[in-house]
């Protein structure tokens, strides 16, 4: 069986304007995002600092021409939430314009992959990080995510409250 790896590249471009909606769908549950971030460290590798990966939300900016009806329609979740990005980044976290490279991802989402933006969560210091992926080990997964879930509720807290498409 073949299988391509997923790819994130960091496009080179500064955050959208301060007043620019950011799209987090499926807000709302801390516990499904503490275990995306968890479980998509490995894709983030590399990105950190220190050459570790880091602990990302994804989130789609409406910006470049694409518009909120856009992305809701693009994404297969059938709830969102809003922010800005000034109230994210004002709050202390990290901002990364993100391309998600994967040839299995659904071409409406691929076509928007232009705003697509990832917030990076309070690191972790572990030096285990420098080699394993959480999901390797027990204790470092359990560890991550006791370190991530007050800043999950944190950051969900700057966004408004959970819609319907």
């Amino acid at each position: 069986m073949w299988w391509a790896p997923v790819s994130i590249t960091i496009r080179a471009e500064p955050a959208p304007a301060a007043i620019t909606l950011v799209i987090h769908m499926g807000a709302g549950a801390i516990e499904s995002v503490v275990s995306a971030a968890v479980r998509n460290y490995g894709e983030y590798r590399g990105l950190g600092p220190d050459g570790s990966g880091v602990f990302a939300v994804s989130v789609f900016a409406v910006a470049g021409g694409i518009t909120e009806a856009e992305i809701v329609e693009a994404l297969p979740q059938r709830s969102f939430a809003r922010s800005t990005i000034g109230a994210v980044t004002g709050a202390g976290f990290g901002l990364l314009a993100t391309s998600i490279i994967d040839v299995d991802v659904d071409p409406a989402i691929a076509a928007i992959q232009n705003v697509h933006h990832d917030i990076v969560l309070p690191a972790l210091d572990d030096p285990r990080l420098m080699t394993l992926d959480p999901l390797e080990d027990e204790a470092l997964e359990a560890a991550a995510r006791e370190h991530l879930a007050p800043h999950v509720v944190r950051l969900l807290a700057l966004f408004g409250p959970r819609q319907h498409r």
